[in-house]
């Protein structure tokens, strides 16, 4: 009889290891999340087109004059952004058609021409790409989650988008 006590107990502990185990899976499938830029992002010295209507997840804030202008250019491994103009050190971030941020790269309060993003992944020729600007959050790290979307006053993503030919 006693080793059936200890048949069971060994059982249950097996089964509630188990559960543990699927529980926390479980967990950190629900939870985990792809991170749109795994790299650092190039540090660069460096009119607010809402042009998205699709609602930030990450902080946001309401801009007061920052823009971003950005032709259509050919596919490639970088950005070039004819002009940015920011109130504080932030963020030019490329998004693709599925959201991923492809790259960014950080610029100093003003207002700055002619300037790259480098980005992580190239974009492709005949693609739509949206630029978005980023307050940093004080670390010098860009991080979608972290730092702070800025939008238009009509409460769309302020920004711009491009083609690629």
């Amino acid at each position: 009889m006693r080793s059936m006590d200890i048949k069971n107990r060994n059982t249950q502990a097996i089964i509630g290891a188990a559960v543990v185990v699927v529980v926390l899976l479980a967990a950190w499938l629900m939870f985990a999340r792809p991170v749109g830029n795994g790299g650092t992002a190039t540090d660069t010295k460096t009119p607010s087109e809402s042009t998205s209507t699709e609602e930030a997840l990450n902080p946001s804030m309401v801009g007061t004059g920052e823009a971003v202008t950005v032709r259509d250019q050919a596919a490639g491994t970088s950005v070039s952004v004819a002009s940015v103009t920011l109130n504080e050190m932030g963020w030019v971030a490329i998004r693709d058609e599925s959201g991923r941020v492809l790259g960014a790269a950080r610029f100093d309060a003003g207002t700055w021409s002619d300037m790259s993003v480098p980005l992580l992944r190239a974009t492709a020729a005949a693609g739509s790409y949206q630029v978005l600007l980023y307050v940093d959050d004080g670390d010098k790290q860009y991080d979608l989650h972290k730092d702070i979307l800025i939008m238009g006053a009509n409460g769309e993503v302020a920004g711009t988008t491009f083609k690629t030919l």
